[in-house]
């Protein structure tokens, strides 16, 4: 198992970082597609990219695999953060428990989403926060000389590809039976659908409408189940709901787990519920839930932590990942404050914009 992403860089001024972009996001020769790239920063390049409700969690399942620990700590979750919330919300009310979930991922509680932008400079500005921010104190000055600021930057398309991919592996394709559930008697029709369909289902062709392509809103997903109001078993079968959507509802919006390795994140937009979130362009990755097989279990019973579940650890994430490192943060710092960029981008809040009218002494 690869430990680290296949691509990685090193960049010590905004002109090298935008040069690797461009090398990243060139066109294809063959096609003439534009790549999609995605966006994240982190503060120190120890941090691995997995959501934060997996971090340091057992993985806990019940004898049919069906319902796990790690589903009760997000259902608590839920319960919890919308009963004590509900009234701060105006007419953006989430609809759905997943619309809620990018809610409670602003508000730093623990969820299956992981944070990705499609704005570069958002991204890093929140790898170099600690130098962007409008003032100084000691622990910043502090924070400032240990950080080791990483910018990851994703292919989503690519990723997407992959989980289409996935569901049609395997003889009698056990995956796609597993999301399936009790309506695994149309495996078997469904699979050879999907794969001999793909350009219905999943990627359209026309190069114009790329910018979009293979990208989906798992929100806008279960608008649409609703709309067949029970009647999803009829549609299935007739193939008037696309089944690739189903089966992405059935794993990342009702959790049905699947064996680590099987299938990998999704990459997902998401619908706004606050200008900070639509300042900071975000976009997410959610995994389901992942049940470890036995090498995991060893690793477990070895004491070290399950860390797989990190995307830089999935051989379907790591073709489509790239790290960055940035070596002078605060020089690229300087040149991101040189062209425009500041706090208050990410933070449009009043108190921010003041701070940033203010102050001036970014220095380490």
């Amino acid at each position: 198992m690869n430990t680290k992403p296949i691509h990685k860089y090193y960049a010590d001024s905004l002109e090298q970082i935008l040069q690797y972009i461009d090398k990243i996001g060139h066109y294809y020769k063959k096609d003439n597609i534009l790549k999609v790239l995605w966006f994240r920063g982190h503060e120190y390049n120890y941090f691995n990219l997995e959501p934060n409700l997996f971090r340091q969690a057992e993985y806990l399942y019940n004898g049919s695999k069906t319902y796990s620990n790690n589903h009760l700590r997000e259902d608590y979750r839920y319960q919890h953060f919308m009963a004590r919330n509900f009234d701060k919300l105006d007419y953006r009310e989430p609809r759905s428990v997943f619309e809620w979930q990018e809610v409670m991922q602003h508000f730093f509680s623990k969820t299956r989403l992981m944070d990705w932008s499609e704005s570069l400079f958002s991204a890093l500005e929140f790898a170099l926060e600690s130098y962007m921010i409008p003032y100084k104190n000691l622990e910043i000055s502090d924070k400032r000389h240990k950080m080791q600021p990483t910018l990851w930057i994703l292919q989503p398309n690519i990723l997407n590809t992959a989980v289409y991919d996935a569901f049609l592996e395997g003889e009698g394709f056990p995956l796609l039976k597993r999301a399936l559930g009790n309506l695994d008697k149309y495996a078997e029709k469904i699979g050879k659908e999907l794969k001999s369909n793909r350009e219905i289902y999943f990627s359209l062709k026309d190069p114009k409408e790329q910018n979009f392509n293979n990208i989906v809103s798992v929100t806008a997903l279960e608008d649409l189940k609703r709309s067949y109001a029970g009647n999803e078993e009829n549609a299935l079968r007739r193939m008037e709901l696309n089944p690739f959507f189903y089966l992405l509802l059935r794993v990342y919006a009702d959790g049905v787990p699947v064996d680590y390795g099987t299938v990998p994140p999704l990459a997902i937009i998401h619908p706004y519920h606050s200008q900070r979130i639509k300042a900071q362009k975000g976009v997410f990755t959610v995994s389901p839930f992942y049940i470890p097989g036995k090498k995991e279990e060893q690793i477990k019973e070895m004491g070290v932590r399950f860390t797989p579940i990190a995307m830089e650890y999935m051989p379907a994430c790591q073709e489509c990942l790239y790290e960055i490192q940035l070596t002078n943060p605060g020089k690229i710092a300087e040149q991101m404050r040189t062209i425009g960029y500041r706090s208050s981008d990410l933070y449009p809040d009043t108190q921010r914009v003041a701070q940033d009218m203010e102050n001036t002494d970014f220095t380490a």
